[in-house]
């Protein structure tokens, strides 16, 4: 299919389109190029304006995940003339002068139910009988799945503390993606993204105040890849103060907030 060639304008227009919605669901490039097949470079490049030549495809599967009107869409990049559109319907003249209604067609995604585990050796059955702190839908996806909750700074600032990340076990990972890795030897397991730098394999923190870790492949394991990171409360991420105080007993915050209070009003 031929790649029409959008101006500038337009490229920016439906980047910021795509990107807000992605953001808006919490998906990440990674789950986006596993339900679509839209590698990751042109998603950035179609986000960030830079892809004026796109293939309508592209257009149609990235309406479908993040559950954008697909009119609409195609209409704001040009590809259907505003003159047939009228809200829901899309009018097409024909030569035998009778009108037909293409009707938009509604794809709800499909939704899974996965467990939600206090830290990554429960995650990944490291700890014996380890029982999920909660349950969470994610967009159904192939394989075995779980939502693990973060602790921790290493890995600031593509994810924080108290965020979660789906992890999809048992799949093979590359140079650069984020995965969950087991030390078999200590036990000890982490969240890193895997890098080659020299020949020489290493578990790298995207917080560069951490240390590389190198290491043998006979010695560490790889026990699945992170496929998308959902957000925690943006205030509490931001506020570590009002994160710690939520888990005080009920007098003792009160203590704390009459503490604060007592403060302002001697601003």
């Amino acid at each position: 299919m031929k790649n029409f060639e959008l101006s500038e304008e337009v490229a920016l227009k439906i980047g910021n389109i795509i990107k807000r919605r992605r953001e808006e669901l919490g998906y990440s490039t990674n789950f986006i190029e596993i339900r679509t097949g839209i590698n990751k470079a042109d998603l950035s490049r179609i986000e960030n304006g830079k892809k004026k030549k796109i293939n309508p495809i592209y257009l149609k599967e990235l309406s479908k995940i993040l559950k954008l009107n697909q009119i609409e869409l195609f209409s704001t990049a040009g590809f259907i003339d505003r003159d047939y559109i009228n809200t829901e319907e899309l009018n097409i003249k024909q030569s035998n002068k009778k009108d037909y209604i293409i009707e938009q067609i509604k794809d709800p995604i499909k939704m899974i139910t996965i467990p939600v585990f206090e830290s990554v050796a429960a995650g990944i059955g490291v700890i014996p009988d380890a029982q999920p702190i909660d349950y969470i839908s994610i967009p159904e996806m192939s394989g075995e799945s779980v939502a693990i909750k973060v602790k921790g700074d290493s890995m600031e600032p593509t994810f924080y503390s108290g965020d979660l990340i789906v992890l999809k076990k048992e799949v093979e990972i590359s140079i650069g993606e984020i995965g969950v890795f087991l030390n078999k030897s200590t036990g000890e397991s982490v969240v890193k993204r895997l890098k080659n730098k020299n020949g020489t394999y290493i578990l790298e923190s995207d917080n560069h105040i951490f240390k590389d870790i190198e290491f043998k492949t006979d010695d560490i394991v790889c026990c699945g890849k992170v496929v998308n990171i959902i957000k925690k409360d943006l205030k509490k991420r931001v506020d570590p103060l009002h994160e710690m105080i939520d888990k005080l007993e009920p007098g003792q915050r009160n203590i704390i907030e009459m503490m604060i209070n007592g403060l302002l009003e001697k601003k």
